[in-house]
């Protein structure tokens, strides 16, 4: 009997998840924007370089998970602050455990609730790993709460109407267990100037 690999298995579980439209993902219990899968390390180094992430930076991390990426733009770009919207409250509570570890409660927050609720408007920089069939929704809500010049970098799927103004694809060794391939591809936005 020939046995299935755990990463083809989990690359056919995302895809699944991924033609899902919104309401049928609510239907069945999954988040609209996707399982929750960690963003390796490297990747959300590369995601924070990037942008330029620094002293003078507020990040927000839209699913934000078990807090990684708003932790490293505090602990390790010296952003002022970041926060992390995550619906899951269970991710929320262990986000919030690893920012009391790294003495960072005082600048890195985490709310459990909708990311549409959310409101972004003091980011700086905003960071997602979202599924494709809410984009459209998510880029709407970026245009009109973000400041102009804010940055948005986005880890595989592109937002759709807007023009990147940097793409980077790469490759790494810890994405492979999540999705099947190394391979990644970061989209960096400038919010406009309104017209």
């Amino acid at each position: 009997m020939k046995t299935i690999p755990l990463a083809f298995i989990a690359s056919w579980l995302v895809l699944a998840l991924a033609l899902l439209s919104p309401a049928k993902a609510e239907a069945t219990g999954a988040p609209a924007g996707g399982p929750y899968v960690p963003t390796p390390h490297a990747i959300v180094e590369r995601m924070l370089t990037l942008a330029k992430v620094g002293p003078g930076d507020y990040l927000i991390d839209l699913g934000s998970g078990d807090g990684r990426l708003a932790i490293a733009a505090v602990e390790l770009h010296k952003a002022r602050g970041a926060a992390g919207i995550e619906i899951d409250a269970s991710l929320v509570r262990q986000a919030a455990g690893h920012a009391k570890v790294a003495g960072l409660s005082d600048r890195v927050t985490f709310i459990a609730g909708d990311l549409f609720a959310a409101n972004v408007e003091k980011a700086t920089v905003v960071t997602l790993y979202l599924l494709p069939q809410i984009l459209g929704q998510v880029e709407a809500k970026l245009r009109r709460e973000l400041r102009p010049g804010a940055r948005i970098v986005s880890h595989d799927y592109p937002l759709p109407h807007w023009k990147p103004e940097e793409v980077v694809t790469f490759e790494t060794a810890e994405k492979v267990p999540i999705s099947g391939t190394p391979r990644t591809v970061l989209y960096l936005y400038r919010v406009p100037e309104r017209k």
